[in-house]
């Protein structure tokens, strides 16, 4: 793995120890936050959208490559807790420049980001999994990315949503079981 800032590895692994604490993290493992982390450098990501911040945990992987790539990460929330620990974690890891923390609906933030967007990833309320990728679809750069998290940990709840994202023509779309599982969806043309 490409050498990680120890400021923001620091803090990687007091939110990993932290998740032993909270009930309510909702937070990928750390094998998941790697292949993320390797995600964002392969494709030299300049613009992540990520939907679902939680403590912010995603959101220093995603942070810890952009700051390699010169790009941006917006992390969107609704939970004013979780925002708020989050912009302080991401503050401590000396993220505030590359990681802009939006509070409120997600279908509301994804309007007023610019775009192109390079790689978004979903990892927030499922019933409202398709609305996210229908709002972000038409503004993802070719050869972009969808990820969503909770294939397999969510298998039948995002059953509907998964056969959706695999009929979208433009688009190549699979599984991919690490962490949590993610549905990985590029866009092609």
């Amino acid at each position: 793995m490409p050498q990680i800032d120890p400021a923001i590895l620091s803090i990687i692994n007091e939110l990993e120890e932290l998740r032993h604490t909270r009930d309510d993290h909702w937070q990928i493992p750390r094998i998941e936050g790697e292949m993320l982390h390797h995600i964002a450098l392969s494709s030299q990501a300049k613009c992540i959208v990520e939907i679902g911040t939680s403590y912010g945990f995603s959101g220093l992987w995603w942070g810890a490559a952009l700051k390699l790539t010169g790009g941006q990460l917006h992390t969107i929330d609704r939970d004013r807790k979780k925002y708020d620990s989050s912009r302080l974690t991401f503050d401590r890891a000396g993220l505030t420049g590359t990681i802009v923390s939006h509070l409120g609906d997600a279908r509301e933030v994804i309007a007023k980001i610019e775009g192109p967007i390079d790689l978004a990833f979903i990892d927030a309320d499922k019933p409202a999994c398709r609305a996210y990728f229908d709002l972000i679809w038409p503004r993802l750069r070719r050869g972009g990315s969808i990820i969503t998290d909770n294939a397999t940990t969510h298998r039948e709840e995002l059953a509907e949503y998964i056969a959706y994202v695999r009929s979208v023509p433009n688009a190549g779309s699979c599984e991919v079981a690490v962490g949590n599982g993610i549905e990985w969806t590029i866009k092609l043309e």
